[in-house]
């Protein structure tokens, strides 16, 4: 039972689903937030929307990264599909990377703000870094809008066998 439910949750339609699943509080954070930057003198509240996008970010982008370990602990390695199968842990791999390398981005930015003006002043560009993470966000869920139509539409239908 387990063994399919790891077979459903690792398909490329359930990883491409979720992914799409995920753009959308990001597209909702990149409206919102960007609404109020330079206008609202305390960012708190954007701050925190957008190191929580971040961390989803990074926990999506481990998890992509990571699917063949998946499989590999759940005994779904070596099936009759395994080329195929390689060729979408090789694209969640490659996509998982980015997304957790922008994640991290968009975090650093906002705890660059937290850490206090006497370790680095930034006093006067606070508004700023939030528009970086937004920009770290942006390209992320732009990452992420490419990897699900790899995943639902452009994955090669099949894979030639290797001899």
């Amino acid at each position: 039972m387990i063994r399919t439910l790891m077979l459903v949750l690792t398909s490329r339609y359930t990883i491409g689903i979720v992914s799409l699943l995920i753009c959308i509080p990001m597209f909702i954070t990149l409206i919102e937030v960007s609404k109020v930057l330079w206008v609202k003198p305390d960012m708190k509240e954007e701050m925190d929307i957008v190191t929580g996008i971040g961390i989803i970010m990074i926990g999506w982008g481990v998890l992509l990264e990571e699917r063949r370990t998946l499989r590999e602990i759940f005994g779904l390695l070596d099936g009759p599909d395994e080329a195929w199968q390689a060729a979408i842990d090789h694209a969640c791999h490659n996509y998982g990377v980015g997304q957790l390398s922008i994640g991290l981005m968009a975090e650093i930015c906002i705890e660059l703000i937290k850490i206090p003006n006497t370790i680095i002043y930034t006093g006067e560009v606070d508004d700023y870094l939030v528009a970086a993470g937004l920009f770290f966000v942006g390209v992320g869920a732009l990452l992420l809008i490419r990897h699900v139509l790899v995943m639902l539409f452009f994955l090669p239908r099949s894979v030639p066998a290797t001899h």
